[in-house]
């Protein structure tokens, strides 16, 4: 009996025991999670909002870590992405050299319907401006090297070759619309042929038309003089053709199988 009533004195005291252990380790949960949430609020904010702006904005968060680039320097990238969607000509000719755009499977197809569209207006098969009918250097949009001028550019013309003094002749029917001296292209007739205009650069000033005057292909209009910004070379006469605001490539349409 004595032995029992000493097991029943003990049970209340290990229970207590119990309870205490059992309080300890909840504490210590407890500082572990204070502990790891305390630490993850220390963390600077300007990260998480790095982060969430990265998310929003790729192009924000680059804009975040660039240094030194002001408004105004970023405006002209902007202006120059809008100008890009906009259907434009395939070469740009500056001074001292030249940009070609990238090719554009749907705005290169309209450039060549277009320069067709131009070409067929010229309902008349043209004759060569001079008897000898060679060729110097042919049209081009893309900048080309001139000697002369010693920069790049586009030719917007096709020169033939002439002996100085050499007769020059109408290429087609029309009217002489205008006669002007250019310091670049010296003497200069044009002949309107109605839906397209004739430009002959580099004539001597003993002209043999005058202004208002009808001329018919294979009139003498002039002799053959110098053309300033292009008297490096052979003497020639530049010649261009223009349909509307366009020019086209005057090979294109002389002697044409129309």
């Amino acid at each position: 009996m004595k032995n029992y009533k000493h097991v029943k004195e003990k049970r209340p005291t290990e229970r207590v025991g119990f309870y205490i252990a059992l309080s300890v380790c909840m504490m210590a949960v407890g500082l572990a999670v204070w502990s790891v949430y305390t630490s993850m609020e220390d963390e600077p904010a300007q990260d998480d909002a790095s982060y969430f702006s990265s998310l929003v904005s790729p192009t924000a968060a680059v804009a975040q870590d660039m240094t030194g680039v002001t408004e105004a320097e970023t405006e002209p990238e902007t202006e120059a992405f809008i100008e890009t969607e906009e259907p434009t000509e395939p070469c740009t000719e500056s001074k001292k050299g030249f940009t070609i755009s990238e090719s554009n499977p749907d705005t290169d197809d309209g450039e060549v319907k277009s320069t067709l569209q131009a070409v067929l207006k010229v309902d008349d098969s043209l004759v060569y401006p001079v008897k000898s009918g060679s060729v110097v250097r042919e049209y081009s949009e893309d900048g080309v090297y001139n000697e002369t001028m010693k920069d790049y550019r586009a030719h917007t013309g096709c020169d033939f070759a002439a002996g100085d003094g050499e007769s020059v002749y109408a290429m087609c029917d029309g009217t002489v619309s205008d006669i002007s001296v250019s310091e670049l292209y010296g003497v200069i007739i044009e002949v309107d042929c109605g839906d397209f205009s004739v430009y002959y650069c580099g004539l001597d000033t003993d002209l043999t038309v005058e202004k208002g005057e009808e001329v018919f292909a294979g009139d003498t209009i002039g002799t053959v003089g110098q053309i300033p910004c292009e008297s490096d070379g052979l003497t020639h006469i530049h010649v261009e053709v223009r349909v509307g605001d366009r020019l086209i490539d005057p090979l294109s349409v002389i002697e044409s199988d129309r």
